[in-house]
């Protein structure tokens, strides 16, 4: 664990600039590509949203602590919402590079767009919350708490889905296990619960890290 301010901030700075690079590319506003809102029915869209939301706040803490020449500690804003997020946006890692893997041959690596949205933000967010974060603050029910905000993300898709006009000629369900024309409700779900297990097994782990390391930063505020 690294408890330099100056070195977050550096880290955190770069996060941020190449979030923003994901982000614009996510509105279809670099040369050549057609601008619109399409990324928002995407679940890698909005967890990269969520992540440089949540950056963006800790970033500003951080600056913060140095002005308060606090140049020794680990983050402590927003911690929970890093937590759940961190986990989120590691979802979005392992469903593209495992899941969606055919397709991640066939275009991903060939589209910086998707490299930086699928695989370096998401890993960039991953290390910050296991290098800089103040630890030992979870609670054992944190790890479940975690699939909240993606299942809230299915029910939007799947209600979506289910009142768009018929001869809707758009994006209705962004990814195959989500296609309930293909797998039918009772298909989705199976889906469903088996990322949800997903999502609680990889908390549960970094929940055991957190208090694994407790002992190196609580002397930290």
């Amino acid at each position: 664990m690294i408890n330099n301010r100056i070195v977050q901030l550096i880290y955190r700075t770069i996060f941020l600039t190449i979030s923003v690079f994901g982000i614009i590319d996510s509105f279809g506003l670099f040369y050549g590509q057609t601008p619109g809102f399409g990324c928002l029915v995407y679940y890698t869209s909005l967890s990269n949203f969520l992540c440089f939301g949540v950056m963006l706040a800790v970033f500003v803490s951080t600056i913060k602590h140095i002005n308060n020449n606090e140049l020794k500690g680990y983050n402590t804003c927003l911690t929970k919402l890093k937590f759940y997020s961190t986990i989120i946006i590691l979802v979005t890692f392992l469903v593209y590079n495992f899941i969606l893997v055919d397709f991640m041959f066939e275009k991903g690596w060939n589209n910086l767009g998707n490299i930086t949205k699928h695989i370096i933000c998401p890993l960039l967010f991953f290390f910050d919350f296991l290098l800089f974060d103040k630890h030992h603050s979870l609670k054992w029910y944190d790890p479940i708490l975690c699939p909240v905000l993606p299942l809230i993300y299915v029910a939007y898709i799947l209600i979506r889905g289910a009142i768009l006009p018929s001869d809707y000629s758009g994006t209705i369900y962004p990814y195959f296990f989500l296609d309930v024309n293909e797998l039918g409700y009772g298909g989705v779900l199976i889906w469903v619960g088996i990322l949800v297990m997903v999502f609680v097994g990889l908390a549960y782990i970094l929940f055991l890290y957190d208090k694994l390391t407790y002992k190196a930063s609580k002397q930290y505020n």
